[in-house]
């Protein structure tokens, strides 16, 4: 059992959590819908910057149930929307990663692939530039009219490298454009690669998270 989860049936796992959102505000946005006992909001000790997720014990399994329902994928704190979900061992290991926005990943925007091309292709390519977290999503853009992929790379390094190396470049007979993405639910049209998305990411590297 990971040692932050007191009761895995009446503590709830937060992810997605902005570094800049205090416990405080965790606390007075869960009491709003529901007694609490507990937070628990784990701090690196050498950065003293908070690591994206919390555990919040409710008094009850139904309180906790209640809260899941009411507050996964509604809330937003700094234009992250709020990831809830029950706990459990592996909530902090990425071997199952559930919602992949909520690890700190760097995840890159491929635009104008050919038809020809599929996750097995762009995964073999991608990878001579840096390991992967998980295969390539293909999806379509403009009334299915422009293929687009997304790519996850395990650190920012290797993502930047692939920018730089592959934007604008022919695959398969079409000229390919690169940049990261833009953030999930995001209301400032933010994209990945900032700072602190760079602080996270080393972070979670250092401790095997990635």
């Amino acid at each position: 059992m990971n040692a932050a989860v007191n009761n895995p049936e009446t503590t709830i796992y937060v992810g997605n959590i902005d570094p800049r959102v205090t416990k405080s505000q965790i606390y007075e946005l869960f009491v709003q819908v529901s007694p609490i006992s507990e937070i628990r909001y784990p701090k690196d000790k050498v950065l003293q910057m908070h690591q994206g997720y919390a555990f919040v014990e409710c008094c009850t399994p139904e309180d906790a149930q209640y809260v899941i329902k009411l507050m996964n994928n509604t809330v937003s704190l700094y234009d992250r929307v709020l990831k809830v979900r029950r706990a459990n061992a592996q909530s902090t290991n990425i071997s199952n990663p559930g919602d992949i926005s909520m690890w700190p990943l760097a995840k890159v925007f491929v635009k104008n692939l050919d038809d020809t091309v599929d996750p097995m292709q762009l995964s073999n390519l991608f990878s001579k530039l840096g390991p992967l977290a998980r295969q390539p999503e293909i999806f379509y853009l403009s009334h299915n009219e422009l293929r687009c992929a997304y790519i996850y790379f395990k650190d920012y390094a290797h993502a930047d490298t692939a920018i730089a190396t592959l934007n604008n470049q022919l695959v398969v007979n079409k000229r390919i454009n690169l940049d990261y993405a833009f953030k999930e639910n995001s209301q400032t049209n933010a994209k990945y690669g900032s700072e602190v998305d760079r602080l996270l990411n080393k972070e979670a590297r250092n401790r095997n998270l990635l």
